[in-house]
């Protein structure tokens, strides 16, 4: 391989070994003697210049482009190329939190779009600015690869992306207290909600009870119906007409040792009656 100094071009040649000949006055000489070679040539790029200051069109090219930009080999330990200019890490700009969307519930839904920022000031006024790409919830790639990780970001992203796929083990990272804050933050009130980010969704009923804080919709479901349809072995053991707390309100055991209790309420919040000894 021969690598030549012009335009930092790399060229792969071939080279046939070094071949003695004589010339007509029968001096030997050694010459070395380009063939034909069936090595492929490495892709090459103008060289680029290093720019210090990154504008926001090559800064969203970084954070919704990154797997792109990683697949083509379009970063260095210090730089990192967008549109055949060199930007270095360490200068790369942070993405203005006036660019960002909040985070926050429609109707108890939170949609969060591809290509797309989002913005969240936590309770200490600490801004968090986070980029959507592939269908998850992220730190922007730009600030990760300039050194500004921060954990807290972290934390709240994996929050959400979480629950836009499964949050049934949200409670092993998260106190009740943590969830309900984050929920709370983003305007989601008590009952059915759900999270949507990119092609990834999820809906769960927001409980005040001991089944968790966020519970799976099918769930509540399935829970409901036990209760108020088909009846459960639960129930057996308590008399016709006791009275159950269901969120605070009362509902009374019917005949079928079902209760007649309105789709929506939080049946996980629950209080039993003293149960009755008869047979």
């Amino acid at each position: 391989m021969r690598i030549s100094g012009v335009g930092g071009h790399v060229q792969n040649i071939g080279y046939k070994s070094s071949r003695r000949s004589e010339d007509k006055s029968g001096k030997s000489e050694i010459r070395d003697q380009y063939i034909h070679a069936d090595i492929l040539t490495s892709p090459t790029y103008e060289k680029a210049t290093i720019k210090k200051k990154c504008p926001d069109s090559s800064i969203d090219i970084i954070n919704f482009n990154t797997e792109s930009i990683l697949k083509q080999k379009r970063e260095t330990v210090e730089s990192i190329f967008v549109n055949n200019e060199e930007y270095l890490k360490k200068d790369l700009p942070r993405v203005d939190y006036s660019r960002c969307c909040s985070i926050k519930a429609n109707k108890n839904r939170i949609i969060l779009n591809n290509m797309s920022y989002y913005g969240y000031q936590d309770r200490s006024g600490l801004k968090h600015v986070f980029s959507c790409a592939n269908n998850r919830l992220e730190q922007p790639y730009s600030d990760l690869i300039s050194g500004r990780q921060n954990n807290k970001s972290y934390q709240i992203c994996k929050f959400w992306n979480m629950l836009s796929r499964d949050g049934t083990y949200i409670g092993l990272y998260y106190s009740q207290e943590e969830q309900k804050q984050l929920l709370n933050d983003a305007g989601i009130t008590k009952g059915f909600f759900s999270v949507e980010i990119g092609e990834n969704k999820q809906e769960y009923f927001f409980s005040n009870g001991n089944a968790g804080v966020t519970v799976r919709q099918f769930e509540y479901d399935a829970t409901y119906d036990m209760f108020v349809k088909r009846g459960t072995a639960l129930f057996n053991k308590y008399e016709v007409g006791s009275v159950f707390k269901i969120g605070g309100k009362e509902y009374v055991l019917n005949e079928q040792r079902k209760l007649d209790i309105p789709y929506g309420e939080d049946i996980f919040d629950i209080e039993f009656p003293k149960m009755s000894t008869v047979d």
